[in-house]
């Protein structure tokens, strides 16, 4: 795991003059923290990359990157992991490569040498890379198939300047103006979809699963991996019983380290099934080590505290060492710009901020590898609240009677009420712009304390999802979900979060293979008679407690930010932010109606969007956008 950096130039290729030694250094130092055990460039005519290194596998110097294949014609740097290194690496040996390391990298090198492009097909992991090509004088780019890392760049003239983070380009370019679509939909919505825009002006995401080559004829970027388009009838038993076999390998694949791993763990289900997997496989000696480290956030007196569940699953796990940690909102004022400035963009709630802390206090054990249960929500049919309404209105398109059986073992297992169960249906028709648009007016109120004319000239660009009265809907928005909405900004905030700590997350659940399985599935293996992840349910029923297997409310990572937001340390910071003169004078909001939503204490409670608005306030300053 690392931080990457680079330049190509195309007139300096062609005059054969190199980029500024000094700017692919200043990218590096902005990037430090992503790669604090060490650094390196390379530079050629009309080529810079640049490297920081967060040593995981093969510490040695032989991992040092830039690295290069056997003549030097090719140069990689690489943010990641490729798990299935160990397995390609024999295919690749017979072919007549020589391996001078142990690291993943190199396959990388190997790998495109053999199979050019279509490498990364052969990839299992996550990653960024670039790789120069001096023979056929290009630069090849290329982001795993879910955008696990990040890989960010700017074009300007015949430059184009990447960075795993805004801040690499921000360190020579100067970058001073906001994406007006980008910081709408992230204020009056909550969104950062996945549309290959940041919220700075002019700086660009590489899609996930995406290549793209830069060469003298410019920027081609080509999709390499989709979705399964079809879900194939399957039984229940054979269903569980291949994902239990896929999750348990992508375990065993994200356990090669050569530095200790630990465990991000909760009360949920994901992070459940992932722990007693390390721990049964650790027992039968089919990893290597004796014990691990599983860490917890908790908020003490809560309603949605799950100390007690994370007990109940350790006393059946043996091999992990359970450590609470509580992230506290106490110096929630004094923290928040570091924070800000630390996660680069404005973040969509304070879950982030626990998430930041959290991993502060992972950083200080020396641990510099964890494992979470992220993804598993959005393929296999989690967040039950938001997807109750796609369930019904599928079943009232094709077996209306089914609907009501559906929405009363809904009520039985979930606990939702006739009105909610009604209103998510609707919701659900309404389709989510539509839906979008309401809750920001009535139910949030964050769009009616934006300035109109500022609104109409900066549209959010939300992807359409129409609701419709026929099969389908649950797919489509769970498709969408980890294609072009949340999933984005959960992997952001947490790519952002730890490494900014120098950290790296894993997780199983996010291997291809699972993705694949998870949408090849018929739906009503992954939801019906009121069962979210019925497929994982049943495939892990008889190893967990059944307060984690028969739980069906699901909480996520929740903070307390309504009781944060009413310290008075915050609420004077609050008092100074809304009356200093960058805030009254913004033109994107109504200020005065904005400042009194502010400092209401129990705005937050009412469901404001305290913490939006002030973060973006706050970023603002601090990367000194002007221009809204």
């Amino acid at each position: 795991m690392c931080g990457i950096n680079g330049i190509f130039d195309d007139a300096a290729r062609r005059a054969g003059v190199t980029p500024s030694a000094h700017d692919i250094s200043a990218m590096n130092q902005a990037l430090v923290h992503r790669g604090p055990d060490g650094g390196g460039v390379h530079l050629g005519p009309g080529i810079a990359l640049g490297h920081r290194r967060l040593s995981i596998i093969d510490l040695s110097d032989a991992g040092t990157q830039p690295m290069y294949n056997e003549d030097g014609s090719l140069a990689l740097v690489f943010n990641g992991e490729i798990y299935n290194y160990l397995e390609l690496i024999p295919e690749l040996v017979a072919a007549g490569h020589v391996f001078r390391s142990r690291s993943d990298s190199e396959v990388i090198l190997h790998a495109y040498e053999e199979w050019g492009e279509a490498c990364v097909q052969r990839f299992n992991g996550m990653w960024a890379f670039a790789l120069w090509d001096a023979r056929r004088q290009r630069l090849f780019l290329s982001r795993d198939r879910l955008g696990v890392k990040p890989l960010c760049y700017l074009q300007q003239g015949g430059r184009l300047f990447f960075s795993s983070e805004p801040a690499g380009i921000r360190a020579v370019v100067p970058v001073n103006r906001a994406d007006g679509g980008k910081l709408h939909a992230y204020l009056a919505f909550g969104y950062r979809t996945n549309d290959g825009r940041t919220l700075f002006e002019g700086i660009h995401e590489l899609p996930p699963a995406h290549n793209a080559v830069v060469d003298g004829e410019g920027l081609r970027v080509r999709r390499y991996w989709q979705l399964p388009e079809e879900r194939v009838e399957v039984g229940a038993e054979e269903a569980a019983h291949t994902l239990r076999e896929l999750l348990t390998d992508a375990v065993r694949l994200r356990f090669r380290s050569d530095v200790p791993v630990a465990l991000l763990q909760s009360g949920g289900l994901d992070s459940s099934v992932i722990c007693s997997i390390v721990n049964d496989e650790i027992e039968a000696g089919r990893l290597a080590m004796t014990r691990v480290a599983g860490y917890t956030a908790v908020h003490p007196g809560h309603p949605y505290d799950e100390s007690d569940a994370v007990r109940a699953l350790m006393a059946t796990c043996p091999r992990v060492d359970s450590i609470e940690l509580q992230p506290s909102g106490q110096a929630l004022a004094d923290r928040l710009p570091e924070f800000i400035r630390q996660m680069q963009e404005p973040m969509a709630s304070a879950t982030s901020y626990a998430h930041w802390c959290l991993m502060q206090a992972i950083h200080a054990e020396g641990i510099k590898v964890v494992i979470n249960g992220q993804g598993s929500d959005e393929a296999l049919a989690g967040y039950g609240r938001y997807i109750v309404g796609y369930r019904l209105l599928d079943l009232l398109a094709r077996a209306p009677g089914e609907a009501l059986s559906e929405a009363h073992a809904m009520r039985a297992r979930m606990g939702y009420g006739w009105a909610f169960l009604a209103a998510q249906t609707a919701k659900a028709w309404l389709g989510r712009e539509a839906a979008s648009q309401w809750r920001a007016r009535f139910a949030e109120g964050g769009g009616r304390v934006l300035d109109p004319s500022w609104t109409r000239d900066n549209p959010a660009a939300l992807p359409q999802v129409p609701g419709r009265l026929s099969d389908g809907n649950l797919d489509r928005h769970l498709r969408t979900q980890l294609l072009d909405y949340g999933f984005n900004q959960i992997l952001h905030y947490e790519d952002q979060s730890s490494m900014s700590q120098s950290v790296e997350i894993r997780s199983p659940f996010i291997d291809y293979r699972l993705m694949e399985l998870a949408f090849s599935l018929p739906l009503q293996r992954l939801f019906s008679d009121g069962v979210t992840k019925r497929v994982l349910r049943e495939a892990f029923a008889k190893r967990l407690p059944p307060v984690i297997a028969d739980n069906h409310r699901k909480l996520g990572f929740a903070t307390p930010f309504e009781d944060w937001s009413a310290q008075p340390g915050f609420r004077a910071f609050v008092g100074d932010l809304v009356s200093s003169e960058s805030f009254r004078t913004r033109r994107l909001w109504d200020a005065r109606r904005l400042a009194r939503k502010l400092l209401d204490p129990d705005s937050a409670r009412r469901g404001f969007p305290v913490w939006r608005f002030v973060n973006a306030e706050l970023w603002m300053r601090q990367h000194g956008i002007t221009d809204v």
